[in-house]
């Protein structure tokens, strides 16, 4: 991966352009590190403790054969969906089988000689049979017929019965436990659960089983007889894994067992005492908080216990960290902190006594990490490594740590107004890459000045800022880190399914309950401190049709947004040009001119970079792309030429970086900071991502950060000056012509 100089001297291509002057900066870029490890695009570090076995992308779920020589896998991310064999003493991947879709089910016979899969969108389970490390498809059980599947059936997890005489698979928008006879294939019932049922544990004596719902915060309990409902208890938010741990707990006699149970919106594993009945009951709540007072976004998700049952290990994604937690006495302990990959799902014992973790995310692909936890030494300075990985730190929760004394990025300075504007899907190299000189011309830009000649003269004018990083893969998790600072578990677990084709729906912005990020979104952390707000096209729905004065919107997906939202302005849809959402928005701003008072905070999608009817990772037309650029400059140019300019900061990023590629980091991308009060012609190489931006908007405006990863971003303290340069922008038009449908 080849590396630029963050103290070089840029050249713009454009002849009426002058030299950017060079900002010192940090060194740091996402990419790999000397000692081994690896700088993400958010800023966090990995370097996974153990032996690193790579799989295939997005491993979520895996079972152990009876004679606990091999590990099966699943991997159920954006390539076709397969199931890994390893062997485990080996350490090696011996086979792969490819299933048609895939999702989170995976389990094995007593025996061992059966293997079944949740079908995901193919809303099935498929049966293989496994023989010397190998699997081979046997027969697929369809719940539902091919020709009356609709995008609703979906099937996820997957248990056999302690009896092995049938198969249980949670059917996840259903809100239903399908049963099915392994013998026949034929579904005998079907009973109703929480919503999005996520995990199935069945109670040892078989008579009753728990569901996990993903929506409701909740554990159920259902009759294996007859599906009726036993009991629900509410846990916590987002409620994912489940295990079961035998024995007395002491001074409750009452209690023959316990049940460790995941919410990933939390920091939390939950502890439930079981009767004999499996009655539940809360005992303890483990917090696996890194420190104190970190926010929320550790994201505890999976769940696993030792060989021998005295430890719990908890696979934390979005912390790139397990944790070992002692649970041989009545009171959990944490032991220490294990460094993993990026983003593990899932944490289980093996039978030498080593953990086990699989790691969704990769440099390249998910992996398999197998680990030793007996040592308590080793176990300390594992510890000491998760710590040093993360960026966060306490303090940075005390205010705008490492700020200069004059900066304009506080609360109650001179920046009233904040501006953020989404759009789709652009890397670095693909719209800016030729404005370079040096190492940025290796990487060809898809457009050019002539296309994109307000963005090249934004950069120009404003400030080039070329180490700046999405914090997601995708465009669904892309948008929720834009404004969540967050993904959460729901969308990285769904959305590569869909991204690549196989399920059929887009539920990633507020229409699915299970999607909720932990803290809401920036709007609800304003809306929490009294700032005023406007909303242009976040989460909002239009009309089939246009009324009489424009499109209207018909739906408002968030009750915060829905008072606070321009009826006037079109939500995403590729086929309407930014620059008419451009004139709505301009039309509001004479509006605010007039009244003498404009929001503190407006929130923006201009989504037509992706292109007309284009999916993601498909080139726009260059129509769409010009268009992109007009609108904003016009946005700019009316905002720069109003009463409120100099006291505004608009901010200017991409949802995710998917669609071209980029010589330094799949993941570098657009951002521009417009306002008087930024560093003009500097070539910024600071890293800076998503959250960054997050951060310094809540400076402004006073707010408290919302998770972990804009808690410890870094706030974009050297974009701005203490003495402002009130100069206005005059729009450029594109050479390439714009859309002609909607003129």
């Amino acid at each position: 991966m080849m590396r630029l100089n963050p103290k070089r001297v840029v050249l713009l291509a454009a002849a009426s352009a002058g030299f950017l002057l060079s900002q010192e900066a940090s060194h740091e870029q996402a990419g790999p590190l000397s000692d081994g490890g690896f700088l993400l695009n958010s800023g966090w570090r990995i370097k996974a403790e153990g032996l690193q076995i790579p799989v295939d992308t997005l491993p979520m779920a895996s079972a152990i054969s009876p004679d606990k020589k091999y590990l099966l896998v699943l991997n159920a991310g954006y390539n076709p969906p397969s199931v890994s064999v390893i062997d485990i003493a080996a350490g090696k991947e011996l086979s792969r089988a490819g299933v048609p879709d895939a999702w989170l089910g995976l389990t094995i016979t007593k025996a061992g000689d059966k293997v079944y899969v949740g079908g995901g969108s193919q809303a099935s389970i498929y049966e293989f049979n496994f023989a010397g490390g190998k699997l081979t498809p046997s027969r697929v059980f369809p719940i539902v017929a091919q020709k009356d599947r609709k995008a609703q059936d979906f099937i996820g997890d997957v248990a056999i019965s302690p009896d092995g005489h049938l198969l249980y698979a949670a059917d996840l928008y259903r809100d239903s436990i399908v049963v099915v006879n392994p013998q026949s294939g034929l579904v005998l019932s079907r009973f109703k659960t929480g919503r999005r049922p996520y995990r199935i544990l069945f109670h040892p004596s078989g008579k009753s089983l728990f569901v996990s719902s993903w929506s409701d915060g909740s554990i159920g309990q259902y009759d294996v007889a007859n599906g009726s409902e036993l009991s629900n208890i509410r846990v916590a938010p987002h409620t994912t894994d489940m295990v079961w741990l035998e024995g007395e707990v002491e001074d409750q006699p009452s209690f023959t067992a316990r049940m460790f149970v995941s919410a990933s919106n939390t920091n939390n594993v939950y502890v439930l005492g079981a009767t004999e009945t499996g009655a539940l009951s809360r005992l303890e709540t483990i917090s696996l908080a890194l420190t104190m007072r970190q926010p929320l976004g550790s994201t505890p998700a999976g769940l696993g216990l030792s060989s021998d049952g005295k430890k719990l290990f908890v696979a934390c994604s979005d912390v790139n960290a397990a944790v070992v937690v002692d649970v041989s006495q009545a009171r959990s302990q944490i032991l220490g902190f294990v460094p993993t990959g990026w983003y593990p799902t899932a944490a289980f014992g093996l039978p030498d006594g080593r953990m086990g973790v699989l790691n969704g995310k990769g440099p390249k692909t998910g992996s398999v990490q197998l680990t030793e936890v007996a040592d308590d030494q080793k176990l300390e300075a594992y510890t000491q490594e998760t710590i040093a990985n993360s960026p966060y730190r306490d303090d940075l929760l005390d205010g705008a740590v490492g700020a200069p004394a004059d900066t304009p990025v506080r609360a109650n300075g001179p920046i009233k107004h904040v501006i953020y504007i989404v759009r789709e899907s652009r890397t670095y190299d693909e719209v800016l890459g030729d404005i370079q000189g040096g190492n940025g011309q290796a990487a060809l830009a898809r457009f050019g000045e002539k296309v994109t000649p307000n963005q090249h003269r934004l950069a120009r004018d404003f400030g080039l800022l070329d180490n700046f990083y999405v914090n997601a893969d995708g465009t669904a998790e892309g948008h929720n880190f834009a404004v969540a600072a967050i993904a959460p578990e729901y969308t990285v677990k769904l959305s590569p399914n869909s991204e690549a084709g196989r399920r059929k729906s887009n539920d990633y912005e507020g229409q699915e309950p299970a999607n909720t990020p932990p803290a809401g979104y920036i709007w609800t952390n304003a809306a929490q401190a009294g700032i005023s707000m406007r909303n242009y096209g976040f989460f909002a729905d239009n009309l089939a049709m246009p009324g009489a004065d424009g499109e209207q919107i018909s739906t408002v997906r968030d009750p915060v947004l829905a008072p606070v939202t321009d009826k006037m302005f079109r939500s995403f849809d590729a086929d309407y040009t930014d620059a008419n959402r451009a004139k709505a928005f301009i039309e509001d701003l004479h509006d605010f001119e007039q009244a003498g008072a404009m929001p503190q905070l407006l929130l923006m999608r201009l989504g037509n970079d992706r292109g007309s009817g284009t999916a993601p990772g498909k080139p726009a037309p260059l129509s769409a792309v010009a268009d992109n650029d007009q609108g904003l400059g016009m946005i700019v140019e009316a905002v720069s030429k109003s009463k409120f300019w100099g006291e505004t900061a608009i901010f200017v990023i991409e949802s995710a970086a998917g669609n071209g590629p980029d010589h330094v980091d799949s993941h570098r991308s657009l951002c521009f900071v417009v306002s008087p009060w930024v560093r003009r012609g500097v070539a910024n190489s600071t890293m800076y991502n998503q959250a960054s931006v997050l951060r310094t908007m809540e400076l402004i405006l006073g707010l408290h950060p919302m998770t972990i990863y804009d808690a410890a971003a870094r706030p974009m303290f050297n974009v701005f000056t203490a003495a402002p340069n009130p100069a206005s922008y005059t729009t450029e038009k594109p050479q390439t012509p714009l859309d002609a449908r909607n003129p």
